[in-house]
């Protein structure tokens, strides 16, 4: 038994224009397959055609391909349709009262509230504030803090008493105690979303001077 493979089509059809054959063959889709399939047909030899079990696995390609198209299109749908939702979930934390976890900073000219808390009483604290490229622009130290809620204040200015550029910061809070032991700490953002930014397929809340990631979100209130 003799059949016309998919290879020898392809060649007495020619390469597809500015590529070769087998480039042609790495852009088939699953319409493509079912003309090429059909050819096949077309070019059996009649006094020998194809046999049942060779034709069936060609189906069975057929439909393993359309089945994988389908699926990358569900996928495809499935995902707009996800960031649809995410989007109108952002927009109905706007207004509302919201406590997270979080330590981006938007500087905007005026002073800045950094919000954390401390696991245990703190002989040491220290709030080292970063630009976006990474670059050290302050560090603020306070000894004697006590356990709990805390907040420091910064006024935007770096290490030479000159203000920074306005834009986003981010900052890190290390503490120790009395033994030099290190302090657990939490930076946080408490306020009312006043608005949302997008970036890199993550949804940021914007709470006051501060941004925090809306999977940080731990309390909401109306």
């Amino acid at each position: 038994m003799s059949t016309v493979g998919m290879d020898a089509i392809l060649s007495n059809q020619g390469p597809a224009k500015g590529g070769s054959t087998s480039e042609a063959v790495k852009s088939l889709g699953k319409n493509d397959f079912l003309k090429l399939l059909v050819k096949q047909l077309q070019y059996q030899d009649p006094l020998n055609p194809v046999e049942n079990t060779d034709f069936t696995a060609q189906l069975a390609q057929f439909t393993t391909l359309e089945t994988l198209s389908n699926i990358d299109e569900n996928i495809t749908q499935l995902g707009i349709l996800q960031n649809s939702i995410n989007n109108m979930n952002a927009m109905s934390f706007i207004g509302k009262q919201v406590n997270a976890k979080g330590n981006i900073l938007n500087y905007t000219g005026s002073d800045l509230n950094i919000d954390f808390s401390l696991d245990a009483l703190a002989a040491e604290v220290r709030v080292k504030i970063f630009a976006e490229d990474g670059t050290l622009v302050r560090t603020i130290e306070r000894e004697n803090v006590q356990e709990g809620n805390v907040q420091f204040v910064w006024d935007g200015t770096d290490h030479n008493g000159e203000r920074v550029s306005e834009g986003r910061y981010r900052f890190f809070v290390q503490a120790a105690d009395y033994e030099g032991n290190a302090v657990g700490t939490t930076s946080y953002a408490a306020g009312v979303v006043t608005g949302i930014r997008y970036d890199k397929g993550i949804t940021y809340l914007i709470i006051g001077n501060k941004e925090v990631n809306i999977a940080d979100i731990d309390k909401i209130q109306g």
